[in-house]
């Protein structure tokens, strides 16, 4: 069978995530510190369709394969890597792989994979002091307030109020926000207290862990 044009394998390998790595590959494509970089309204509220046309436009196809490549290895995908290399005819950018690499490609290609294939987001460390919290949370403001979606802010704002940062009148009045944005400009007003900033900070872990390890990466 011949090889599928490089836009179309991009096209096919992106409609086929699971929603959760098709929003942490828009994270690590806007997110990539080398130029080309690739704006934040490029990337936020796209289908899998926009996003192929953003990869091929801003690298080329072949380039594109190549980002492609890059983002799922850093996700730790390295199965739909392997597949995407395949489809398109070409060599795998990994250093080390070979078309037989399967999922152990990851160690090859420089991802901090473990051995269950999960990311490093799920790396057991030390709990961020008070000072941390508040300057992550004060240094990362904008960026939380763009990059959240609208599922979990609704979600976020139910573990505020199970948790009783806040309580149902301000979680009301939250809700009729309109804008996700808006929502989330909301919730860093309303949270003044440090045990409230304490819990928002782990329920952001828990509900973004891609955008939570990538904007503590810049810290």
């Amino acid at each position: 069978m011949a090889p599928k044009t490089k836009r179309m394998a991009i096209s096919s390998m992106l409609e086929n995530l699971s929603a959760k790595d098709f929003r942490s590959f828009g994270v690590q494509l806007r997110n990539r510190k080398e130029e080309p970089r690739v704006p934040r309204n490029k990337v936020e509220g796209k289908d899998y369709l926009d996003i192929t046309d953003v990869l091929v436009s801003t690298f080329t196809e072949d380039g594109a394969v190549r980002e492609a490549e890059r983002i799922l290895r850093e996700l730790c995908l390295n199965d739909e890597a392997n597949d995407l290399v395949k489809e398109t005819g070409g060599q795998s950018s990994a250093p080390g792989s070979s078309d037989a690499g399967g999922s152990s490609s990851g160690a090859a290609g420089g991802s901090s994979c473990g051995a269950a294939g999960g990311s490093s987001s799920g790396a057991a460390g030390p709990p961020p002091t008070v000072q941390e919290v508040e300057d992550f949370l004060k240094n990362n403001e904008e960026d939380l307030i763009q990059g959240v979606t609208k599922i979990n802010v609704k979600q976020i704002l139910d573990s505020l109020k199970t948790k009783t940062v806040i309580d149902q009148e301000c979680y009301d009045a939250i809700f009729k926000i309109r804008t996700s944005q808006d929502q989330m400009r909301e919730i860093f007003t309303v949270i003044k207290t440090q045990k409230g900033k304490n819990e928002f900070y782990g329920i952001l872990g828990k509900k973004e862990p891609v955008l939570m390890d990538e904007l503590k990466k810049k810290m």
